[in-house]
C-alpha cells in the first residue's frame, strides 16, 4: 500500500457489507482500493484524509424515485437543483422518472433526455423510462433504460403529474407491457390505482366534501383503500401470468401490503417501495390539516399507518424512494380549495436521510436496515449492485459521513429546491450526513455542494 491514494476517510463506525468496522476506506481512482483497520489507517498515504471519527461512514443512498421536471417543467426543478440538493441530502445516485415533456416513450427521446441529464447532473444518474408503449420497450431497454414506469391512473381535473405519454388504464394494453418488460429482464414499476374505482370516489367526495385538500385526500381512500388494493390485486396475477420483475410503488394499505406478503413468500420476483411523505407526513390528519396541498401526496389513514410501517421495518416493502416531486407555490396554494386542481407531490430528496435517521434515534429502524432500504435493495433493484449500495474493494466509492446527534428543525431557508419550499417544513430530526463523497469526490461538505453541474455521470445498464 506504498502508492498515495486520492482519498482516505477514518471512522470507528464504518458500515461495509452489512458490518461495523473501525479503520478507514482508501479510495483510488474512484473506486474503494482498501478497507484497513485502526493501525494502517493511520499511516495512508493519501491526498486528503477526511476525518469522521466523531460521525460514522455508510454506503451513499440510491434513489430509484426522483421527479426533476426536466425537460418540460423546469420552472419546477431541474436535473442541477436536483442533483444538488440530493447530494445535500446523502444520496449519490438518482434514477429519474419519466412525466416530463416529452415522456421518454421513444428511443430517440430517451438518448436526448440521457444527453440532457449528462450535462446537467451532480451525482450518478440512470433513468427509469416510459413503457407505455408496448412495441417500444425492447428499443428502450437496448438504449439505456435502467426500468419502465407505468401510471394505471390519468388526472381528474388537471393535466400534470400524469400527462399523455405516460399513463395505461387498459388492462389489455397493460398485460402487453408486462409481458413485453419481461423480455427485457428489466423492472417494471407501476403506480397502482384503480381509475374506474376513482372516478366514482372522486364523483362521491366532491358531492360530500367539495374540492379542497380534505376532499380529495379522502377520495383516494374511500371504500378502505380498495382502489389501491384491487390495482395491486391485478398487478400481482399480471406478474404471475407473464413471469415480469414487478415494483410496486407507495405501497401503504393494509391489504395491499398482506397480499404482496404472500406472493412475495411464493419466491416471486417481487419488491416493494414506501415513500417518505406517506412514512412522515400524510400518515397523520393533524398535519394534512396543517400543511394542506403542501404535503398531499395521499393520505394514510390510521389504521393503515402499522402496517405500513411494520412491512418497511420486516422486509415486505423492500425499498425507500424518495418521489421528489416538487411544484411552485402558486400550483400548491390552489389546492386549499380546489386539490384537483392542484398537482399532487412535493419536494423529498434533500431531506428523508434526516427524517429517517430521526426513526433510528427512535428505535424503530436500526441503521442497518435504513441503509438496506435506502442504499443496498435499491441499487440491487436497479441492477447496480455491488457497484452501488455497498462499501466494499472494487465497489464506487459513494459514502456518506453521518452524524447521529445532530439536531435540527428542518427549514426551507436551507433547502437547495428550485421551488423554494419545503414540505418538511417544521419537522424536527435526529442524525443528518455532513459530508457526501461520490466516487471518491467530495460533493456536499457542512452545508455547501461544491461539485459542478455535469459532473456526474449517467448510468446505462450493461446490456452485452
Amino acid at each position: 500500500m506504498s502508492d498515495q491514494f486520492d482519498l482516505v476517510v477514518r471512522s470507528p463506525r464504518i458500515l461495509a457489507d452489512g458490518a461495523w468496522f473501525d479503520g478507514a476506506v482508501a479510495v483510488r481512482d474512484g473506486a474503494v482500493a482498501a478497507l484497513v483497520g485502526p493501525r494502517e489507517a493511520a499511516d495512508l498515504p493519501a491526498r486528503r484524509v477526511l476525518d469522521a471519527r466523531a460521525g460514522c461512514v455508510i454506503p451513499g443512498l440510491v434513489d430509484t424515485h426522483a421527479h426533476f421536471r426536466d425537460p418540460g417543467y423546469t420552472h419546477k426543478e431541474d436535473i442541477t437543483a436536483g442533483t444538488r440538493a440530493a447530494a445535500a441530502g446523502g444520496v449519490t445516485t438518482v434514477f429519474d422518472m419519466p412525466n416530463v415533456d416529452p415522456p421518454t416513450n421513444s428511443a430517440e427521446r430517451l438518448r436526448d433526455h440521457l444527453d440532457n441529464a449528462a450535462a446537467k447532473t451532480v451525482i450518478d444518474i440512470g433513468h427509469n423510462a416510459s413503457g407505455v408503449v408496448p412495441e417500444r420497450i425492447a428499443e428502450l431497454a437496448e438504449h439505456g433504460a435502467t426500468a419502465f414506469k407505468v401510471w394505471q391512473m390519468r388526472d381528474i381535473g388537471r393535466d400534470y403529474p400524469h400527462p399523455p405519454g405516460t399513463s395505461v388504464t387498459e388492462d389489455q394494453v397493460l398485460y402487453q407491457i408486462f409481458e413485453e418488460v419481461t423480455r427485457t429482464g428489466l423492472p417494471l414499476y407501476v403506480h397502482p390505482h384503480n381509475q374506474s374505482l376513482y372516478d366514482l370516489f372522486v364523483r362521491r367526495a366532491r358531492q360530500r366534501w367539495g374540492t379542497d385538500f380534505r376532499s380529495y385526500a379522502r377520495a383516494l381512500r374511500d371504500g378502505d383503500g380498495v382502489v389501491l388494493n384491487t390495482a395491486i390485486a391485478q398487478l400481482l396475477e399480471f406478474q404471475r401470468s407473464t413471469g415480469c420483475r414487478l415494483h410496486i410503488l407507495h405501497v401503504a394499505t393494509r391489504e395491499g401490503i398482506e397480499l404482496i406478503r404472500r406472493a412475495k413468500q411464493q419466491g416471486r420476483p417481487i419488491t416493494a417501495e414506501a415513500n417518505p411523505f406517506a412514512m412522515f407526513l400524510t400518515n397523520s390528519w393533524d398535519l394534512i390539516e396543517q400543511k394542506g396541498p403542501y404535503c398531499l401526496g395521499f393520505w394514510v389513514p390510521e389504521q393503515d399507518n402499522p402496517a405500513m410501517w411494520d412491512a418497511i421495518v420486516d422486509g415486505t416493502i423492500d425499498v425507500v424512494g424518495s418521489d421528489h416531486g416538487p411544484h411552485t407555490r402558486e400550483e400548491k396554494e390552489v389546492g386549499w380549495t380546489d386539490m384537483y386542481a392542484a398537482p399532487g407531490g412535493q419536494p423529498m430528496i434533500q431531506h428523508y436521510l434526516q427524517l429517517m435517521l430521526t426513526k433510528v434515534h427512535e428505535g424503530v429502524l436500526t441503521l442497518e436496515r435504513l441503509v438496506e432500504l435506502a442504499s443496498t435493495a435499491p441499487a440491487k433493484l436497479a441492477g447496480y449492485y455491488p457497484r452501488k449500495g455497498t462499501i466494499r474493494v472494487g465497489a464506487d466509492a459513494d459514502l456518506v459521513v453521518v452524524d447521529l446527534d445532530h439536531e435540527e428543525v428542518l427549514s426551507a431557508e436551507r433547502a437547495l429546491y428550485r421551488c423554494g419550499w419545503a414540505s418538511t417544513e417544521g419537522l424536527k430530526t435526529r442524525g443528518a450526513p455532513v459530508v457526501t463523497v461520490q466516487r471518491g469526490r467530495v460533493l456536499y461538505e457542512r452545508g455547501t455542494v461544491t461539485a459542478e453541474a455535469g459532473s456526474g455521470r449517467v448510468l446505462r445498464p450493461d446490456r452485452g
